[in-house]
C-alpha cells in the first residue's frame, strides 16, 4: 500500500538447503495425532508503518499463504498451523524506541498495531509442498499476501518474491 504501509519478506535457509522437517499431523478422521516429515519454510516478515501518522495499522491474526500459482494452475502453499512449535509468532516490535516481543494471540485479534515508522518482524512456517530444497521454493513462490487494517478498513497488503535476478 503505496506511502502508508511497506513489507519485506526473507527466508530462513537451513544449512544443509533442505527443507523436510518432523512436524505434528493430525491423521484420519479420528484425530489421531503423529510425527511425519513435510518440507517446511520458514519466513521472516518485516512490516513498517511508513506513512499512516492519523492512528495506528493493524494486522488482524490471519492465516498466511504463498502463492506459488502458474498460468495453468492455481496454488498456495499454507502455513503450518498443526504443530505448537511452528505456529507463528511476532518476533520483534520495535515501538519508538522501546523494544517490545510477543506472541501471537488467538485467531480475531490483532498480531501487531504500529505507530509511524514502527516496525515488527514475524515468523511463519509454511508447508513448502512440493519443494525439498529451499532453492524450489524460491523457484515456485510468487507471493504473499496478508490484510492490514488501516482507519478501520481492511485491506490486502501483496509482498512478492523477487528471484536471484531481481525479477518478480
Amino acid at each position: 500500500l503505496d506511502g502508508l504501509v511497506s513489507g519485506w519478506v526473507s527466508l530462513m535457509e537451513r544449512s544443509n538447503g533442505e527443507t523436510s522437517r518432523s512436524v505434528m499431523l493430525n491423521r484420519g478422521n479420528e484425530g489421531k495425532r503423529c510425527y511425519g516429515p513435510i518440507p517446511v519454510i520458514e519466513l521472516r516478515i518485516l512490516l513498517q508503518n511508513t506513512g499512516y501518522s492519523n492512528g495506528v495499522i493493524s494486522f488482524p491474526d490471519q492465516q498466511f499463504a504463498v502463492d506459488a500459482s502458474t498460468r495453468r494452475k492455481g496454488e498456495k502453499m499454507m502455513e503450518v498451523c498443526s504443530d505448537e512449535r511452528f505456529k507463528k509468532r511476532v518476533l520483534h516490535i520495535e515501538k519508538r524506541g522501546a523494544e517490545v516481543v510477543s506472541q501471537s494471540k488467538s485467531l480475531g485479534q490483532d498480531m501487531c498495531s504500529l505507530g509511524l515508522f514502527e516496525y515488527a518482524i514475524l515468523s511463519v512456517h509454511i508447508h513448502a509442498r512440493g519443494c525439498s530444497t529451499a532453492a524450489k521454493f524460491c523457484n515456485r513462490a510468487k507471493k504473499v499476501q496478508l490484510l492490514v487494517s488501516i482507519n478501520g478498513t481492511t485491506r490486502p497488503l501483496v509482498i512478492p518474491f523477487y528471484s536471484m535476478n531481481g525479477q518478480p
